[in-house]
Order: C-alpha cells, then sequence, then structure tokens
C-alpha cells in the first residue's frame, strides 16, 4: 500500500514541479541587508540561538521587528521568506514580532516559512495558523555531565591517545587571523571540497570573511601543519556550537573525533553550559504509525537517501557525543508541503554568489528516482 502511495505522491510532486518551474525562478527582493556591526551588538546583549551565527555568511537579510528588539532572519525564495530558526532578541515580545513580520510579508505579498523552530514556541505559531512537520532533531552536549571516562568513553579515548602519540596536537585560535593562516585554512578546505559544492543558508560554507568572525580549533601535526579545522560560534547565552568543520582527506581516521573532544574539553574548561551539534537533518522523523503520510516519505529519504546526503552518517556522528535531542520543525501555512521541501532545498543548495535554481537532477534527490523510474 504504501508503495502505490509513494509512487502517486512521485508523480503528484512532479506535476507541481513542471508547472511552477518558470515561477520558482522569479524570485521578489525586500532589500533588508544585514549591518554586520550592529547585528553583532545586538546579539551580545540579547543572545542568539544555534543558528543565529550563520548570518554572517551575509547571504541573508534581516527583518527588525518591535522597533528593534526582535530580528528575524531570512532569505527569499519564489513568494516566500523563509525564516531560519526562531527570531531573535526580547521572547516577551516574540508573539507581537510573529504578527508584525506576518503583516509585512503580506503586504510584500510573500508567505512566511519558519525553518527549525523549537518546540517552546510552538504555540506562538500555532495561534497564527501555521501548520508544522518535524524536519531533524539538533543534538546537544551538556557539558557538566561531557567526560570520557568509563565504558563509555573508551573508544574515543583510545583514538585520542592514538592521536597523542602521533604528536597530533590542539589548539584553539583567536581573530583576527593572518593571511597566512587563512591561506593555510582554504587550502584544507579546498582539500575537504574537492569536486563538491559549497552549500549555503542553513549550511555554512566557507570564506576567509565568515571563519574570521570566530574562534577556530585546529589539529596539528608535529611540524605544525593544520589538517583540520572547526569555527567555534556562541549564542552569547553561554553555549556554542562546533558550526564550520574541514579536515585534510589524507588526515588520520578518526580526526573529527579528536576534534569534537578537545572543543568540547575546551568549552567546558571556559565554563560554557553546553555544545550544539546542529540538526541532524530527518533523524527520527515519521517513525510512528500514525505519524504524518509527509513525515512518512521523510522517514524513507531518511532510510534510502545516503547516497545523496548521508543523513544516517551524520546522525551516527552526533550520537557519539549528544546527551540531548530536541526536535526541529518547519512551520508553514497555505502551501503544499512537497513545494515547501523544493523551495528548501533550492535555498540549501545555492551558496551565497548562487541564485537559487531548480533542476530535474535536485527532485529526483529529494525523492530518491532512480533513471529508470521508481524510488531507489
Amino acid at each position: 500500500m504504501i508503495d502505490t502511495q509513494i509512487i502517486q505522491f512521485e508523480v503528484i510532486v512532479l506535476l507541481i514541479t513542471w508547472t511552477t518551474l518558470l515561477y520558482f525562478q522569479k524570485s521578489k527582493t525586500l532589500n533588508n541587508d544585514v549591518d554586520i556591526t550592529y547585528f553583532t551588538q545586538f546579539i551580545k546583549k540579547n543572545g542568539g540561538n544555534h543558528l543565529s551565527h550563520l548570518t554572517y555568511m551575509q547571504d541573508k537579510d534581516v527583518y527588525w521587528a518591535q522597533e528593534k528588539q526582535v530580528a528575524f532572519i531570512y532569505k527569499i525564495i519564489a513568494n516566500k521568506a523563509v525564516v531560519l530558526g526562531d527570531p531573535l532578541g526580547d521572547q516577551v515580545l516574540l508573539k507581537r514580532a510573529l504578527v508584525e513580520f506576518n503583516d509585512y510579508c503580506q503586504k510584500a505579498g510573500i508567505k512566511p516559512i519558519y525553518y527549525q523552530i523549537c518546540p517552546e514556541n510552538m504555540q506562538y505559531y500555532h495561534e497564527l495558523g501555521y501548520t508544522f512537520r518535524k524536519i531533524g532533531e539538533e543534538g546537544i552536549v551538556s557539558l557538566d555531565t561531557f567526560s570520557l571516562t568509563g565504558k563509555n568513553g573508551a573508544k574515543l579515548r583510545s583514538t585520542l591517545n592514538k592521536f597523542t602519540r602521533n604528536s597530533y596536537t590542539f589548539r584553539v585560535l583567536q581573530p583576527p587571523y593572518s593571511k597566512e593562516l587563512l591561506q593555510e585554512l582554504t587550502s584544507v578546505s579546498n582539500n575537504w571540497l574537492a569536486n563538491k559544492k559549497e552549500k549555503g543558508f542553513s549550511v555554512v560554507a566557507y570564506s576567509d570573511d565568515y571563519v574570521s568572525n570566530f574562534p577556530i580549533g585546529v589539529i596539528e601535526e608535529s611540524n605544525g601543519r593544520i589538517v583540520a579545522f572547526a569555527t567555534i560560534a556562541t549564542d552569547y547565552k553561554n553555549n556554542v556550537t562546533i558550526d564550520l568543520m574541514r579536515k585534510h582527506q589524507e588526515s588520520p581516521a578518526g580526526t573529527m573525533d579528536v576534534m569534537f573532544v578537545h572543543i568540547l574539553n575546551w568549552a567546558k574548561g571556559n565554563g560554557y553550559n553546553s555544545c550544539s551539534l546542529g540538526m541532524a537533518p530527518l533523524a527520527n522523523v515519521g517513525q510512528s504509525k500514525d505519524a504524518f503520510f509527509s513525515e512518512k516519505l521523510l522517514r524513507i529519504a531518511y532510510e534510502k537517501g545516503n547516497k545523496y546526503y548521508n543523513f544516517k552518517g551524520l546522525f551516527y556522528f552526533k550520537t557519539k557525543f549528544a546527551t540531548n535531542w530536541e526536535p526541529k520543525y518547519v512551520a508553514y501555512t497555505k502551501s503544499p508541503f512537497p513545494v515547501i521541501l523544493l523551495q528548501l532545498m533550492m535555498l540549501i543548495n545555492s551558496d551565497a554568489n548562487r541564485k537559487p535554481k531548480l533542476s530535474i537532477d535536485m527532485i529526483k534527490k529529494l525523492f530518491l528516482i532512480k533513471k529508470e523510474g521508481g524510488l531507489s
């Protein structure tokens, strides 16, 4: 029964896609460019969240609501304003800010969508008529309980000791950075990318300007050569996020395990409360027999789509460290969910220098369609 429903769903999605293909390419603009200096002052005062640092990619806009006391980080795709995470700022004003942004979007002829919102704020979206779908879970490490002692930490301890014996070292660098260091980081990043393209919106991309905003954890060989690095972002509420991660393809197995252990110990030693590992897309989505049909389809994508995106591998990696998992949702209204998914894919698969563009290959990746038809 489910196979028949899936095939019907594929046909519907493809029909929707073909009839809206040209329309998708014509995105509206609102021209709310980001003043990075002001934004930095704002989040230092009010705090951010596990996504707010992505504003420094400068591929998104900011709408200031409630007399600049609440910030909406968003990007336009077709007739949608996709807001990244919950609005930032004074949470007492959140409901009024949502109404204000809704009115603003309505006057501009666009529809707001909220991507990766937290459970505690869902009541406010619900009161404004939004529909929800779960799209993954954020892995979080409670640093006060993080430890490698005992049986659970044995494998990570063994890997860490191996790197120590082989004279690999870890340190955290602080900006500003020299031209020579940025060139070395660029080299590592390019080696990791190989023939892959950078993404955007909710997926961080490398640039000298971006990484220069954050402390950077590096793993070095005995000769000082950097083999891996990761930026460390803060929400200014005593929490950090392990952000952009890159390693040389010839780095030893377990390099990123060691990087995470060192960063978590560094954050714990510097008095931070928790560390976000970011969202594991589609993790624990659509598992219940009573789940929404669309979420069950996302579960199939999670199970069968790993040749396009390493859903399972990413989730497994984060389970090595995460002590808590927080569900994340997309909130939307008056739009078919398949269209929402396509538009989100277009945003994520377009970097800051490329206009979001829809392609049939993208559709095939989303719905796991083989060339001969059906699902992979």
